[in-house]
């Protein structure tokens, strides 16, 4: 996507980036990997300083702060798509009503596959957007401890 995040926006029932592109679960979901390749895996080889930490947290608040729009804005996609489902299987309901009972049912899931599917993914992208965000919270942490190291390291004068 970029190094800064558009801003979410709304024009009338549709969700908009502020560059005017329509929100979608593709493009929730490539924020959401950008956010999740912030909170990298730390390798225990590297030296740390306090300047990295301080550049690491910034990061880490900054995607944190994002994640929290990108989750709501997944959460209401998720709805949405709820929505459809639900009213593409009554209308399917109703458009079957004059086949034999024993077909109903399978006919109405036949004619809402799309729905389902479009349904299907946004709980996903909603799922791992809420667990990147969660990711993120954790990583936070882990940065604090090393800078809390690194505080205790100085303070001691490099002496273990």
């Amino acid at each position: 996507m970029s190094d800064q995040m558009q801003a979410i926006l709304r024009r009338g029932d549709v969700l908009v980036w502020e560059d005017g592109t329509i929100i979608d679960v593709d493009s929730l979901d490539a924020y959401t990997e950008e956010a999740r390749l912030i909170a990298h895996p730390l390798d225990s080889a590297s030296i740390r300083t306090p300047d990295w930490v301080i550049d690491a947290l910034n990061d880490a608040s900054r995607w944190a702060a994002r994640m929290v729009a990108i989750i709501a804005t997944a959460e209401e996609i998720k709805r949405q798509k709820s929505a459809e489902l639900a009213d593409a299987r009554a209308q399917a309901v109703i458009d079957t009503a004059g086949f034999p009972t024993r077909e109903q049912a399978s006919r109405v899931r036949l004619r809402t596959v799309a729905e389902r599917e479009a349904y299907d993914r946004a709980v996903v992208a909603f799922e791992k957007a809420r667990r990147v965000g969660n990711l993120l919270s954790d990583y936070t942490s882990r940065l604090q401890s090393i800078g809390k190291q690194i505080e205790i390291t100085y303070r001691n004068g490099g002496m273990s």
